[in-house]
């Protein structure tokens, strides 16, 4: 759809997203069926909009031998407010965003996904700088997926009866971003971000992230990247706390005539070591496996992941991760986890037709094996 009047031109589009998305491994099994409609709006003179909403439907089964919780459970209609932003931007010098817009951090492991909050983009002669302002209480808590503290977790883990269960810990957060370029192919980049629990109750927990990532580009297409996080900590009585991780990866073209691609990851987050160091604690509790489900808190991961594109509709994709904990615990037999690998394909015949298939299994160091595979189906209307 498109406007004109005495010069002010603007143009719309809306649509409707039909997300089918099927998952079964040990002992659970669900489906989620997610009618998401959007709608955007541009002026022509650097202003923009957008919308987009969610309503799922969610059947669980489950076949863990408790007679109270066996069998395929009553669906849960849930609402959800998506993505939506107001956009202002002036060219190619500044930006700035404001509603419930994407958000990850510069190492991709501290806090990731929407928030509501406000952010400035500016790009300077020698740098381009990022300021932001955000806020998670009004976030559903499974989408969020914010558990700091062991609140956090009591509250994730209560059904969904009313509007205090659905919401996500209330956390507020301010972010400032450097990216240097460094001569004709690399780039720097700093962060510092600062978290303020605004959660009532005792088990207060304030953090401060300092954040550097230097990514280097070799005229034979590889990307080398190394970055670092340093954690601060203090809880509602004043005790401070630090904590530290690491991330490195390698990835570059594979030759030959197939488009297909190789990338090694090395990932390290501390655990509890003493008085002073402990575990790693992130915003956003993102598992870093397909199937393990450990986040990046006191872990160590080394993974390879292989890609190839098939074909212009067909991507082939799988990976093979390794993990362990990165200190000590009484009584158990070890510090390694085990291994998992995971295959997927997906399948894009026409514009606003994908299809994805994927599976995997992990295999403890105790000898047991978990698998998992999922399925999804996403139509654009």
């Amino acid at each position: 759809m498109y406007a004109l009047c005495a010069g002010f031109v603007f143009s719309s589009d809306f649509g409707l997203l039909l997300d089918n998305n099927a998952e079964a491994e040990d002992k659970y099994s669900s489906y989620t069926s997610a009618f998401i409609p959007w709608f955007s709006q541009t002026n022509g003179q650097g202003m923009s909009a957008y919308l987009s909403g969610v309503v799922s439907l969610k059947y669980n089964k489950y076949d863990d031998g408790i007679s109270d919780n066996d069998g395929l459970r009553k669906p849960v209609l849930l609402p959800e407010l998506s993505r939506f932003s107001f956009a202002y931007r002036s060219g190619g010098r500044y930006s700035i965003e404001a509603g419930r817009i994407e958000y990850t951090d510069v190492l991709g492991q501290t806090a990731s996904g929407l928030f509501d909050g406000l952010r400035f983009q500016a790009d300077a002669s020698v740098c381009g700088v990022t300021i932001g302002a955000f806020y998670t209480g009004f976030l559903y808590k499974e989408t969020a997926e914010i558990l700091m503290t062991a609140n956090d977790a009591i509250e994730y883990a209560k059904p969904v009866e009313g509007l205090n269960d659905y919401c996500a810990s209330k956390r507020a957060f301010a972010v400032g971003r450097l990216d240097i370029p460094l001569m004709e192919y690399h780039n720097f980049s700093f962060e510092a971000l600062a978290q303020f629990d605004m959660n009532n109750n005792d088990e207060k927990l304030h953090s401060q992230y300092a954040q550097a990532v230097l990514e280097l580009f070799t005229p034979k297409n590889m990307k080398i990247s190394g970055g670092f996080v340093f954690e601060t900590m203090e809880n509602r009585n004043g005790d401070l706390a630090a904590a530290f991780g690491a991330l490195a990866s390698l990835e570059t073209d594979v030759p030959g005539s197939l488009n297909d691609s190789l990338q090694l990851t090395a990932k390290f987050s501390s655990g509890p070591m003493n008085e002073t160091f402990t575990g790693f604690v992130p915003l956003s509790s993102v598992t870093q496996g397909m199937v393990f489900n450990g986040i990046f808190s006191g872990l160590w991961q080394a993974k390879v992941n292989y890609a190839a594109r098939l074909s212009p509709s067909l991507l082939a994709e799988t990976n093979v991760s390794y993990f362990g904990r990165t200190y000590s615990e009484i009584g158990s037999d070890g510090n390694l986890y085990g291994g998992e690998f995971w295959a997927s394909l997906a399948w894009q015949p026409l514009e606003d037709i994908r299809a994805t298939l994927g599976g995997g299994m992990f295999f403890p160091k105790t000898g047991d094996a978990y698998w998992k595979i999922n399925a999804g189906l996403l139509l654009s209307l």
